[in-house]
């Protein structure tokens, strides 16, 4: 058994470096410049190639920034046609509800009363849809237009089953 004191000396001992054979620089340089020429032909080779994949890179980073651009408008038109399906269905419940309140309400004071707190809500409707024109993906000016729609379907169905009460009552007496 080695101790490994003597084990780790024998691996640091210098080792002789090997001399080379006798004619080995010449024929280096004879290789060297063997390569020098082949890699001279090939070097316009080279420049066409760097320059197809220049162009390849650039169209690409032009497609990606394309459909990128592309993608949030489409995200945003996405938006605004929910929005306005959402719209529509509300402005349609509350025009049948309107009609309906005109229809069983037989007093002209509280008709333009109602009408006069419509008018409002949807001037104030109004307001916020402009806002959210200019501020294409504000979720909190989304949230209280429909929250305003909301509103007055609720007003006007509330309105409706107060009159219904009233003629029960009524009819009750």
């Amino acid at each position: 058994m080695n101790n490994i004191k003597d084990i780790l000396n024998e691996n640091d001992a210098p080792l002789e470096t090997p001399k080379l054979p006798k004619g080995h620089r010449a024929e280096f340089l004879e290789k060297l410049s063997a390569t020098e020429t082949i890699s001279t032909t090939n070097k316009p080779f080279n420049y066409w190639r760097a320059i197809a994949a220049a162009c390849v890179l650039l169209m690409g980073i032009g497609a990606f920034i394309y459909t990128n651009s592309g993608g949030e408008e489409t995200a945003q038109s996405s938006l605004f046609a929910e929005m306005k399906s959402i719209e529509d269905k509300y402005l349609q419940d509350i025009a049948s509800e309107w009609k309906s309140f005109q229809l069983t309400a037989n007093d002209s004071y509280l008709v333009d009363k109602y009408e006069e707190r419509l008018k409002n809500l949807d001037e104030s409707y109004q307001e916020l849809k402009e806002v959210f024109l200019v501020e294409k993906n504000s979720l909190t000016t989304l949230e209280k237009m429909i929250k305003n729609l909301q509103m007055r379907l609720t007003l006007l169905q509330e309105i409706q089953q107060h009159l219904k009460r009233l003629k029960d009552e009524q009819k009750n007496i």
